[in-house]
């Protein structure tokens, strides 16, 4: 589970003081999933399937 301080720390690069961002990406993009289809708004949803778009980009499944 991702604290607030966590969140202040993310990273792209492993650390011991960062939280990696692909470590948090299935969960981030599980709950951006779920807000999408919650949301009305079509431009608010193109948002959330960009920034879905850029997450999968950065951090590719196995």
């Amino acid at each position: 589970m991702l604290t607030e301080s966590d969140i202040k720390n993310v990273s792209l690069e492993k650390s011991a003081e960062s939280v990696n961002f692909c470590a948090a990406w299935p969960a981030a993009r599980t709950g951006l999933e779920l807000l999408k289809n919650i949301i009305k708004n079509p431009g608010l949803k193109m948002v959330i399937g960009m920034v879905i778009n850029l997450g999968d980009g950065l951090c590719p499944s196995k």
